[in-house]
C-alpha cells in the first residue's frame, strides 16, 4: 500500500468514524420514532403522518438542487489550488437560489394545504399537517445545506452533532411525549417538525463562525476565474444531480405516499415499518460514503487511479461489514422483527422484508459506485441511472400495488434499486476498471455467511423463536464476527483505524493545497 492510499484510507476511516456515530444514532432514532408511533397510534394515523413527512422529505430534495454534490466537488478541488476566490463564488451560487426556491415551495405547501392532503389522502387534519411541513421547508433545507458546506470543506462532526444526533434523538423524544399524552396527529407532526427548525438555526449559525475562521486562512490566492465561468462550471455538475437526487428520494418516499392514496394510510403504515430496518442498516454505508467522497475528488485530481480503486474496494468491504449483519438477521427472522411494532404488522410485512433484504445486500456489495460517478463528473450518467430506476419504480407500483398490495411496492422498489445499481456498477468498471470483486469483499462475506445467516437460518426453521432467542444468536454470532474481522485485519486493513488515535487539527486550506 502507497503512502497516498494510506493516508486517504486514514481519512476515510476518520471521517467514516465519526460519521458512523452520528449515522447510527441518526438510524436508531429513525427506527425508534417509527417503533413509538406504531406502538401508541393507530395504524390510520401512523399512515398519515408517515406519508406527510414523507411529502416533506420530497419537497426538500427538490428544493435543495443537489447542491451537496456540487459543494462536495468543488470546495476542495478549489482550495487545493489556490482559487480561494472562486470558493466564494461558489457557495453563493449554491445558496441564494437554494434559498429562494425553500421560502417558495414551502409558501406553496402552506397556500395548497389542502387539495395536497386530499390529494394524499391525508384526512381532515391533513391540510393543517401540510402547512405545518411548509413552514418548516425553507430551516430544513437551508440548514441542510449549511451543513453540506461543512461536509465540503473535509468537515463532518458538525453534520454528526446538529443533524444525525440532536435533530434526530428530538423527534422520537418528541412523538413519545405527544404520544403518552394522548395528542393528535397535528401536535405529533408540530413535535417532528420543531426540531427540524431548531436545528436548522443552529446550524446556519454554526457555518457562518466556521466559514469565518477558514476564509482567515485563504492567503496566496490565485487570480479569481470569471464569475459567470464558475457559476457555469457549478451549476452544470449539479443540475443533473439535482434532478438524480429527486429520484432518488422519490423512489424511497413514493411507494408510502403511492400506497397511502391506494390502499389507505393503514397499509402505508405497515409498510413504513417493514422498511425501517434499512435505515440502520444503512448508517455505516452512508458515514462510509460521505468520507470517501472527498478522497475521490482528491484522488481523482492527482490522477492516482491505483490508490482510487484500493480506497473503493476497502470501503466497499467495510460497509459490508457493518450493513450485512443486520439485513441477514432481519432477512432470516422477519417475524421477530416485525413483532417490535406492534400486532397486526407481522403478516402483510413479512415478503416487504424479504425483498428489501436481498435488494439491499446487493445494493452494499455494489459499492459507492454513485460516488465515484458524480467525483468523476459524470452527473449525467448518475442522472439517467436514477430517471431510469424512478420510472420502472413508479409504473410497477401503480401497476403491482393494486394486484399485490404492499408487496407489489416491494417488488417495486427492488427491480429499481437493482438496476440503478448494476447500471452504475458497469459504467464505473468501464471507466475506472473497478469493481468490488477482491479478497476484502470475500472475506466479509463469508464472515456473515457463518456468524449470521447460517445460524439464523437454522434457529428460524427449527423453532418458534423469540426476541430473546434471536437476540442471543445475534450476539453470539457478533463475538465471533468480530473475532474473524480481527484474524483478518490485515487483508481488510482495519488498522488504518489507529488514526482515529491522533487527534490532529484539521489542515488550513493552505496546508491543502501544499500537498
Amino acid at each position: 500500500m502507497t503512502d497516498h492510499e494510506a493516508r486517504s484510507l486514514r481519512g476515510v476511516a476518520r471521517g467514516g468514524a465519526i460519521g458512523m456515530v452520528g449515522a447510527a444514532v441518526s438510524a436508531l432514532s429513525g427506527f425508534l420514532l417509527v417503533a413509538v408511533i406504531t406502538n401508541t397510534y393507530s395504524k390510520h394515523v401512523a399512515g398519515v403522518f408517515f406519508s406527510a413527512t414523507s411529502i416533506f422529505v420530497v419537497a426538500s430534495a427538490v428544493t435543495a438542487m443537489g447542491t451537496e454534490a456540487g459543494l462536495g466537488r468543488f470546495l476542495l478541488r478549489f482550495e487545493a489550488t489556490r482559487r480561494f476566490a472562486d470558493v466564494r463564488v461558489v457557495l453563493r451560487a449554491a445558496f441564494v437560489p437554494v434559498v429562494v426556491v425553500s421560502v417558495v415551495v414551502g409558501l406553496a405547501m402552506v397556500a395548497g394545504a389542502r387539495p395536497i392532503a386530499d390529494l394524499a389522502g391525508l384526512g381532515d387534519d391533513g391540510a393543517a399537517i401540510v402547512a405545518v411541513l411548509g413552514v418548516t421547508l425553507p430551516f430544513a433545507v437551508v440548514g441542510s445545506l449549511c451543513l453540506a458546506t461543512t461536509r465540503g470543506f473535509g468537515q463532518m462532526r458538525w453534520t454528526v452533532f446538529i443533524d444525525k444526533i440532536f435533530r434526530s434523538a428530538v423527534q422520537p423524544l418528541a412523538a413519545l411525549v405527544t404520544g403518552l399524552l394522548g395528542l393528535g396527529i397535528l401536535a405529533l407532526t408540530v413535535g417532528w417538525a420543531l426540531a427540524y427548525v431548531l436545528a436548522g438555526v443552529v446550524a446556519i449559525v454554526t457555518l457562518r463562525r466556521f466559514y469565518r475562521r477558514r476564509e482567515a486562512s485563504y492567503t496566496d490566492s490565485e487570480p479569481p476565474a470569471p464569475r459567470q465561468e464558475i457559476v457555469g462550471q457549478f451549476w452544470s455538475f449539479t443540475w443533473p444531480r439535482s434532478v438524480a437526487q429527486v429520484s432518488q428520494m422519490v423512489i424511497q418516499r413514493a411507494d408510502i405516499i403511492i400506497i397511502a392514496a391506494l390502499l389507505g394510510p393503514a397499509s402505508a403504515a405497515v409498510y413504513t415499518a417493514a422498511t425501517r430496518f434499512m435505515m440502520i442498516g444503512q448508517f455505516g454505508t452512508q458515514a462510509v460514503q460521505q468520507a470517501v467522497q472527498p478522497r475521490f475528488t482528491d484522488l481523482i485530481a492527482r490522477g492516482e487511479h491505483a490508490a482510487l480503486g484500493t480506497v473503493f474496494r476497502i470501503s466497499t468491504a467495510w460497509s459490508m461489514a457493518m450493513a450485512w449483519p443486520l439485513y441477514l438477521v432481519v432477512g432470516f427472522a422477519p417475524h421477530v422483527y416485525l413483532s417490535l411494532f406492534g400486532s397486526g404488522y407481522a403478516d402483510d410485512g413479512r415478503t416487504v422484508v424479504l425483498f428489501m433484504v436481498g435488494a439491499m445486500l446487493f445494493a452494499v456489495f455494489s459499492g459507492p459506485v454513485d460516488t465515484l460517478l458524480l467525483m468523476s463528473g459524470r452527473s449525467t450518467t448518475s442522472l439517467f441511472n436514477s430517471l431510469v430506476a424512478l420510472a420502472l419504480d413508479l409504473v410497477l407500483c401503480f401497476v403491482l400495488i393494486p394486484r399485490m398490495g404492499i408487496a407489489g411496492a416491494a417488488v417495486a422498489w427492488t427491480v429499481a434499486i437493482v438496476t440503478r445499481c448494476t447500471l452504475a456498477f458497469v459504467q464505473v468498471h468501464r471507466m475506472w476498471g473497478i469493481n468490488p470483486f477482491c479478497v476484502p469483499t470475500l472475506i466479509v462475506a463469508s464472515l456473515n455467511a457463518v456468524c449470521f445467516a447460517a445460524p439464523v437460518a437454522v434457529l428460524s426453521l427449527t423453532t418458534d423463536a423469540g426476541l430473546f432467542a434471536l437476540c442471543a444468536v445475534a450476539v453470539a454470532g457478533g463475538l465471533a464476527y468480530l473475532a474473524g474481522l480481527w484474524f483478518f485485519r490485515k487483508p481488510l486493513m482495519l488498522s488504518t483505524f489507529r488514526a482515529l488515535r491522533a487527534r490532529r487539527p484539521s489542515p488550513t486550506p493552505s496546508e491543502v493545497a501544499s500537498r
